[in-house]
């Protein structure tokens, strides 16, 4: 466990959680989280084009969660008459529509108090000289709409429209319209603060107040804790960053850093694949729908709010881990993770925050 003052931020990566570190001096936590997920942007090719999902909390922000997940195309265009069995399928049929640069802006309009220059510098410093500092730069003046404009929706559309097999349409590129949902609150029966002897990171909590907790809305949940989407992902994917602030308020980020998908050379891009292709004699993925994907994150606190955020990455029993960590916390006051996945958490109290790896 390391101590610090007031405010931190911890993520899957150096160059992300420094990014999340340099907002939090000029922002809040959800400033400092957006700005390390666009620095993900900035270092790996399949980020930008690929999910989203970001969960805040405390500080008087409330419980709020934001889905960026890769939507399934195909909006404004007819029915294609699927493949069949024998067919193979192209990868342009696989790429769906990308959310993230949406989302990421919506969260900063919403609950951030930086500015969007501010927030998206350190991307931009860390994209220098490489195909993708043009494309950030372009979110950085466009925001959303930079998807639907070109190069970036000339080059979406060249590599997964029907010309190319997929199901990407201009309305799709222009759909991206993400709202602001209340996070799921889930008490856990019996999990009251324990005794101050055997709490583990010296920070005060109530006995009478009920633990709960708090999740993505539409996570799949097991026994009351995040479990993997009940379609096939790919769980060891997942990466994040957290911040908590000086006012305790709570941000995580996770998206997925894939390595399949279709390069875009010329903007430094790869597109992921998570659309489901259409196949004759089975039932159409709606255009528009979220696309599965993994989240292995969550908070545990009272009704009073957040006080420790958790996020597993890097393997596929993150979700294990998650679940064994948030357990260990409820039933003994410590943070234990036993597998393979890295666990990353933070807990603010009395005015200063601890980060445990």
């Amino acid at each position: 466990m390391i101590r610090k003052p007031a405010r931190a931020a911890v993520a899957s990566s150096p160059e992300v959680e420094a990014a999340a570190d340099e907002l939090l001096a000029k922002g809040n936590a959800v400033d400092a989280a957006v700005a390390g997920a666009f620095a993900a942007c900035a270092t790996s090719p399949g980020v930008l084009l690929g999910p989203m999902q970001i969960l805040v909390g405390g500080g008087g922000l409330g419980l709020r969660a934001l889905d960026g997940r890769v939507r399934q195309p195909g909006v404004g265009a007819p029915r294609p008459r699927g493949f069949k069995d024998d067919e193979e399928v192209p990868d342009a049929a696989r790429v769906g529509v990308p959310w993230l640069p949406a989302t990421l802006s919506a969260a900063v309009a919403t609950a951030g108090t930086a500015t969007f220059k501010h927030v998206m510098g350190p991307a931009l410093a860390l994209a220098k000289g490489s195909p993708r500092h043009d494309v950030l730069a372009k979110i950085a003046a466009r925001g959303a709409r930079a998807i639907e404009e070109r190069p970036l929706s000339s080059e979406l559309l060249a590599l997964a429209g029907r010309a190319s097999g997929g199901l990407l349409t201009g309305d799709d590129l222009a759909s991206p319209r993400p709202e602001v949902h209340r996070a799921s609150r889930r008490l856990v029966p019996g999990a009251g603060a324990g005794p101050r002897s055997k709490r583990a990171m010296s920070e005060p909590a109530s006995n009478e107040l009920p633990r709960a907790v708090i999740e993505l809305p539409w996570a799949n949940d097991l026994d009351g804790m995040p479990a993997a989407p009940a379609a096939y992902v790919d769980v060891a994917s997942a990466r994040a960053v957290l911040a908590v602030d000086r006012h305790g308020a709570f941000a995580i980020a996770v998206w997925a850093e894939t390595h399949e998908g279709i390069a875009l050379g010329e903007l430094g891009l790869r597109a992921p694949f998570f659309a489901e292709p259409v196949r004759r004699g089975q039932t159409r993925v709606r255009p528009g729908d979220a696309r599965p994907a993994a989240a292995p994150i969550a908070m545990v606190g009272t009704e009073v709010g957040p006080e420790v955020a958790f996020a597993a990455f890097g393997a596929g029993d993150a979700y294990d881990v998650l679940r064994g960590a948030i357990r260990s916390l409820l039933d003994d006051d410590r943070i234990e993770a036993h597998g393979e996945a890295r666990l990353v958490a933070l807990s603010h109290a009395q005015g200063a925050a601890s980060v445990f790896r």
